[in-house]
């Protein structure tokens, strides 16, 4: 059952003078330790407020022009930009300012639920002044899906997302529909725009090869035009409307397509020619023929963006001998299994072209797994995720830098090993975000939040813990298991300013604590 902490807010009323017509919706600055969280709820932000009558622009219009202007990361930093400075820069009368306050799993004393929280405001450009602005946060009891606005696309969202995906992103939805309704709507100039209440494909978390079809379901306004995009490969692909409101359509996949990361966008238009847009918030559409991998690497061998997506169908094995190296932009999926490294491993990603693993079809596969490597191994802007283990190593060198492991079983596991884990993200592990076994570790600007079991757990081993978000796990935060282990963890943010009440199990030095969470930004 959907739970509000507040009542449903009641919509601002202006007078005409004061409504703008051009406005602009900033990036969200992001205040949870979810990193998707900006960037999720300014989409489904948007979603929901192009169909008001205000001409909007769009939002990679906004980031291109902030970008190349220097100010993107100052804005999801939480800067404030004067809105004079912004609506000079990018031609509109107001500008939307967002600050996403929460969104996933919240654990209390008997209970976890998930929530989303959002304070948002609309300002005039000219002169300043503040003509909407709310706090809202909507509350979802853990097992529970809200099904407005989404009731007829329920079915299709669990087979298109994993829990987590579909709570946060249902979640969001609620919320932003919320605080959208309440924003005051200036009369339409010509016929309003028809409304869209969602959009859902076939293709998150999977890869679509030749003959698959990728299918397509937006709920909106009856009696309209309906077409899709995925741009560059699909350009207006109609949608046909086979009953009141619901639009169907499909794509076959073709020999000569590839799309390694495309992004779907949905459109509503009305026969006089005003139309809204949805931009599709269930993750990136892979498409295409993948490179198979050999099972066994026995000297050095390279993966490169050019013959990405690359498919492991049971086990990848690297030799003692060799060395593996993986570039930038390179997406591996595994039927099953997983990759063993024997020899030498280096995952070298960039922030724009970040390397990414993950299973083929949503389905679990074992991780990778370093096994007496002493070599100096690096995984750089690496995502992975829905494994066994995101990553295992026993006896085994070990830098991993910028990158996240989410949605697996055990996020990171090291047994005897050396190793830093240094500005990266470990959420949504099943089990712990972390266990190490005598094993050397140093912890420092990282954000491990949400792991059901529970965050870090120690057995026997030299720690530091220093300058990370620490917060929202399941059991514990940090747990020593024998009292062996030498464990320094202070200057850690815990949530709130009073780390004493914190979930933390064995002797463990966490004074002083941040007062502050450490800012924290990585793969969007």
């Amino acid at each position: 059952m959907l739970r509000m902490l507040q009542p449903a807010p009641i919509p601002a009323v202006l007078e005409k003078n004061q409504l703008p017509t051009k406005i602009a919706i900033l990036p969200f600055a992001n205040k949870t330790a979810n990193p998707e969280a900006g960037s999720l709820n300014r989409k489904m932000f948007y979603n929901f407020f192009s169909s008001l009558n205000y001409r909007d622009l769009e939002p990679y219009v906004i980031d291109d022009n902030l970008k190349i202007n220097h100010l993107y990361t100052r804005i999801t930093g939480g800067e404030n930009i004067s809105p004079q400075k912004l609506g000079q820069l990018l031609g509109v009368d107001a500008v939307i300012y967002g600050e996403v306050l929460s969104l996933g799993k919240m654990y209390a004393l008997v209970y976890s639920d998930n929530q989303a929280g959002l304070r948002a405001r609309m300002v005039r450009c000219d002169s300043g002044q503040v003509l909407w602005k709310l706090k809202h946060t909507v509350h979802l009891e853990d097992g529970e899906l809200p099904i407005t606005p989404f009731g007829l696309a329920t079915a299709v969202f669990k087979t298109a997302l994993n829990h987590h995906q579909a709570t946060h992103t249902k979640a969001a939805a609620e919320l932003c529909m919320q605080m959208v309704a309440t924003i005051p709507n200036p009369p339409a100039v010509s016929v309003p725009p028809p409304k869209i209440q969602a959009l859902v494909h076939s293709g998150a978390g999977k890869l679509l090869r030749p003959g698959e079809y990728l299918k397509v379901v937006m709920i909106g306004e009856e009696n309209q035009i309906a077409s899709w995009s995925i741009p560059p490969l699909i350009e207006n692909l109609p949608l046909k409307e086979k009953r009141p409101g619901v639009y169907i359509g499909a794509y076959r996949i073709k020999n000569r397509d590839r799309l390694p990361h495309g992004r779907l966008v949905g459109y509503l238009r009305a026969k006089s020619g005003v139309g809204s847009q949805w931009m599709d918030t269930l993750g990136p559409v892979k498409i295409g023929k993948p490179t198979l991998l050999p099972a066994v690497i026995s000297t050095d061998y390279v993966l490169n963006i050019e013959k990405s997506p690359y498919l492991v169908n049971d086990a990848l094995v690297v030799k003692s001998d060799a060395k593996l190296t993986i570039n930038a932009g390179t997406v591996i999926w595994f039927n099953s299994l997983g990759m063993i490294v024997k020899g030498e491993l280096q995952i070298l990603g960039t922030r724009d072209d970040p390397v990414r693993l993950s299973s083929l079809n949503m389905t679990s596969w074992k991780g990778i797994i370093l096994d007496h490597s002493h070599t100096e191994n690096t995984i750089s802007y690496c995502t992975i995720s829905n494994a066994e283990f995101g990553f295992r190593a026993s006896h085994s060198n070990i830098s991993i830098q910028n990158s996240r492991f989410q949605d697996n079983v055990w996020g990171i596991v090291m047994e005897e090993c050396k190793a830093e884990l240094l500005s990266s993200l470990i959420r949504t592990s099943i089990k712990s975000g972390v266990a190490v076994r005598k094993t050397q570790l140093l912890i420092k600007d990282s954000v491990i939040t949400e792991n059901s079991s529970g965050g870090i757990l120690l057995e026997n081993s030299q720690v530091q813990i220093t300058q990370n978000n620490i917060l929202n796990n399941g059991g514990w935060e940090i747990k020593e298991l024998d009292g062996n282990s030498r464990v320094q963890a202070a200057k850690n943010w815990w949530g709130n300013e009073n780390a004493t009440d914190k979930k933390i199990i064995g002797p463990v030095a966490i004074q002083p604590a941040l007062r502050e969470p450490i800012e924290f930004n990585i793969l969007e």
